[in-house]
């Protein structure tokens, strides 16, 4: 089947580079999702979900992966892998599903796979279940949310090797003209309900699962520019219009358009298919302008497979803070230190907030109180230190020429609780009293 094929190790940067011809040509060979991701784990005997969220474009997919990478016990590695053309929904999500050939309609843009309706969850449960000897099926995200998790979610584990859940917020609000321009939103959205998503499976008992998509999208906030419209060449016929892709028969060659036949692509049918090249947009009415997909730039046609695990023991930790450059003595109405970092705040290191103060040995406050938030990404080791300036009170005046402490306290997360994280015992010994200062 077509489509579907990793990206070289450069990532993006390397597509870039290879083109939309590379990508005409990765995607019109044989296809392989379903054997090179989900295959290896029914071979293994692992349950594995896949959630695909349609439009989720490669970028986001990247950024919500590093979100999960920063939470407890999950992993993410996300792979970049060209998809199908045109990159629109019926093609794309056909595409994830296990067959050997896809067919699309030139007239109704739908599509089969060997043969079999892949339109609507209740088609591709049918296909899932049908290659995996009726363990796999297929349910719409609204629907698994609302499963009851130790009943319902947990037969559906229990029954099932293969469950594919399909998620739809960025297509249907981008797709929409009165909605399009909610598309950043949208995508934001989609992060929260994958996350919920997530977590159930977890809750279910599920560890495995790849997050992917059926395909990206082109969007501007701004409105689109005339020069953007790209004419429709005089075929002998079209069938069905987009507007980033059009289905007809007897496409001539014509400037600023891309004509591929169904052979090029690896689908069945008697059609060619037109591309506008760049940003171009075919007239279309009814339609949304500023958020389209279907055609052949990479930002439509690279989608993402996010490999996601959820481990059984913590695997996060935070960010250790060491005391630098502090005096010996306390000899003014101030104190001033330095504290360092001792690693970027990135992926599973957590940030660390410190309470700062110094401290009779008897617990008593001698100063002001700072919180501080260590939470610096920089991996240059002298741009995570920080300098502190603490006042002291006029109690410190009582605990002259004592010994007392450099206090550094946090609280325990999920409670009240203040608890000493580090300290440093240094003499207060100042000539004169803050009466006399």
């Amino acid at each position: 089947m077509p489509g579907f094929h990793r990206v070289s190790r450069g990532g993006l940067r390397g597509v870039h580079e290879q083109g939309c011809e590379a990508v005409h040509q990765q995607t019109s060979l044989p296809r392989q999702f379903f054997t090179q991701y989900v295959q290896p784990f029914l071979a293994k005997n692992q349950k594995v979900f896949v959630i695909i969220s349609d439009a989720l474009r490669y970028e986001a997919a990247a950024d919500f992966a590093q979100r999960l990478r920063s939470a407890n016990r999950w992993t993410a590695e996300v792979d970049a892998v060209f998809g199908v053309l045109p990159s629109y929904t019926q093609l794309g999500m056909a595409a994830l599903l296990p067959g050997k050939q896809l067919a699309v309609d030139a007239t109704t843009a739908t599509v089969t796979v060997d043969g079999q309706s892949a339109t609507g969850t209740e088609n591709r449960a049918k296909i899932l279940s049908l290659a995996s000897g009726g363990k796999g099926t297929a349910i719409q995200a609204e629907d698994f949310l609302e499963l009851n998790t130790k009943t319902d979610g947990r037969a559906l584990m229990r029954d099932h090797e293969v469950i594919y859940i399909f998620h739809n917020v960025i297509d249907k609000t981008g797709d929409a003209p009165g909605t399009e321009g909610k598309t950043f939103d949208a995508v934001e959205q989609a992060f929260e309900e994958l996350d919920l998503i997530i977590k159930k499976v977890a809750n279910i008992n599920g560890s495995n699962m790849l997050l992917t998509a059926d395909h990206g999208f082109l969007f501007q906030q701004d409105d689109v520019a005339a020069d953007d419209a790209t004419t429709l060449p005089a075929a002998r016929e079209w069938t069905f219009r987009n507007r980033r892709f059009s289905f007809g028969r007897g496409i001539p060659a014509a400037t600023k358009v891309k004509v591929f036949d169904s052979a090029a692509v690896g689908v069945s049918g008697d059609w060619s298919a037109a591309f506008p090249l760049s940003l171009g947009r075919f007239p279309l009415q009814g339609s949304g302008m500023r958020y389209v997909h279907g055609g052949i730039s990479l930002q439509e046609v690279v989608v993402p497979v996010v490999k996601i695990h959820k481990a059984r023991t913590d695997d996060t930790g935070r960010v250790e803070v060491e005391l630098l450059r502090v005096p010996a003595k306390i000899t003014t109405g101030q104190l001033s230190i330095a504290l360092f970092q001792d690693r970027p705040a990135l992926d599973k290191v957590l940030p660390r907030t410190l309470r700062v103060g110094v401290f009779a040995k008897d617990g008593t406050s001698l100063s002001e109180i700072k919180t501080l938030t260590f939470d610096s990404k920089e991996t240059e080791a002298r741009q995570r230190e920080t300098t502190v300036l603490i006042v002291l009170s006029p109690a410190a005046d009582a605990f002259n020429n004592r010994d007392v402490d450099l206090r550094l306290e946090e609280m325990v997360p999920g409670t009240t609780q203040i608890v000493t994280y580090k300290t440093h015992s240094l003499k207060l010994q100042k000539p004169f009293t803050t009466d006399f200062e």
